[in-house]
């Protein structure tokens, strides 16, 4: 049970930084995609700029995080079963 909890976590983060990765792909490749022309807003352009600074980092280890934990979970699900 303990062990479940800590891959749940670890699962968790890794799909936020697979969201970071996306958005800051999006963001650096198009900087106008998630700005509209007629209004500003601070955080959302706060928010793009970070995951442009920080998308290679977060899908470096984001992606590896989320599919090793969600692999290691999985057979441990399927070890419970088996008992």
């Amino acid at each position: 049970m303990k062990g479940r909890k800590s891959y749940a976590v670890f699962i968790f983060i890794g799909a936020l930084l697979i969201v970071v990765f996306a958005i800051g792909m999006i963001c650096s490749r198009n900087p106008g995609a998630f700005r509209d022309q007629h209004r500003y807003n601070f955080a959302l352009e706060q928010f793009c700029d970070f995951c442009a600074n920080w998308f290679i980092p977060a899908g470096i280890v984001g992606i590896p995080m989320f599919l090793i934990t969600l692999i290691l979970s999985l057979r441990e699900e399927s070890k419970e079963k088996d008992r």
